[in-house]
């Protein structure tokens, strides 16, 4: 019984890292909150960012977005990155009164 219980918490742990070592289990999650975040369609950065957990941001220039990199931005917005569990990217573009501009949801 004891071998058994033993194979099983090695066999369900191999599996966990798996799975966050893949990015799956980021990315299922990055879809979680946005199933939340989109159909409240917020407006702002304070409205987004009450939808999200467990994230780092960081602005960066759109030629490092997977699918933003295309944007030109405008005098006064600049685009933030939000690492969803340090891993699936969302782009979000905001201008000077934090107003979302666009999104980009690059973890798809």
């Amino acid at each position: 019984m004891k071998k058994m219980l033993f194979v099983i918490g090695i066999s369900f742990g191999l599996f966990m890292t798996f799975l966050i070592a893949t990015g799956f289990l980021a990315y299922m999650y990055a879809v979680h909150l946005e199933d939340q975040w989109v159909p409240a369609d917020p407006k702002t950065k304070a409205e987004l960012e009450a939808f999200l957990h467990c994230y780092s941001a960081r602005v960066i220039q759109p030629k490092e977005s997977l699918w933003g990199r295309g944007y030109k931005l405008r005098s006064g917005e600049r685009m933030v990155q939000y690492l969803i569990l340090w891993s699936a990217p969302l782009d979000v573009v905001y201008d000077a009164e934090d107003n979302i501009k666009a999104t980009y949801t690059s973890y798809e």
